[in-house]
């Protein structure tokens, strides 16, 4: 009897770590060109989580910015500065965009140390506009980046309005008009996602007009619910 059940269990645990092997071993391997799709979300992410939550006003604390809250969003993108210059250069990204985007993260900590806003607004506008380059270097999902290149015009015209350079953020709104008649004369990107170009004709219009009329409260909710809505 003893005999028997350990000849069931020796079966049980067999046969558990054949199909689990069988699991790990059919798992694929993570290209270079997926890691670093993972680390630009990721970068993607934490540059959109500060511009949303200045926009909503969350970084304010009695008439004043919360500045250790800002540094911990510029620490979080420091982390991965190494893995990710690392991955650039294999994926033979060349060395003057690499230390541009270092150099934006360094900026980013001056200007947080001067707890001067408007350094910081411009330092992640700036990163935040060579992550569709970066992408298009390596990447063949063109309406991605096409998505992706609309995305850093309308951030980079809320950043503009932010900074009161209504002149340049006027322009840069236009452009991401200019791109989004790109996106809608584009087969492939209207092909896959026709569904969404009314709705994303609609938020920029909005947002342009709020730019337009230079109304700045306005264009930081018109941009925020562009980008919780694309």
């Amino acid at each position: 009897m003893i005999k028997k059940n350990f000849f069931c269990i020796s079966c049980i645990i067999i046969f558990l770590i054949f199909f689990t092997g069988c699991e790990i071993n059919n798992e694929e391997p993570k290209t270079i060109q997926d890691k670093t799709d993972e680390e630009i979300s990721f970068i993607e992410n934490k540059i959109l989580t500060f511009f949303s939550m200045y926009a909503k006003g969350e970084y304010n604390e009695e008439e004043e910015l919360n500045w250790e809250l800002i540094n911990s969003n510029i620490i979080e993108l420091n982390n991965i500065l190494d893995t990710i210059i690392l991955d650039f250069k294999e994926l033979e990204i060349s060395n003057d965009e690499i230390i541009r985007f270092r150099d934006g993260i360094n900026n980013l900590y001056i200007g947080a140390s001067k707890k001067d806003i408007g350094i910081c607004l411009n330092e992640y506008k700036n990163l935040y506009v060579l992550l569709p380059k970066y992408k298009s270097k390596y990447s063949e999902n063109k309406n991605e980046i096409l998505k992706f290149e609309l995305k850093a015009l309308v951030v980079s015209s809320f950043v503009n309005a932010n900074l009161l350079d209504w002149e340049n953020a006027k322009i840069t709104i236009e452009e991401a008009e200019i791109k989004y008649n790109e996106m809608i004369n584009d087969i492939d990107y209207m092909r896959e996602y026709s569904y969404n170009l009314n709705k994303m004709y609609i938020l920029v219009g909005e947002l342009k007009s709020a730019i337009e009329i230079e109304e700045l409260e306005l264009t930081n909710l018109k941009y925020v619910n562009f980008i919780e809505k694309i």
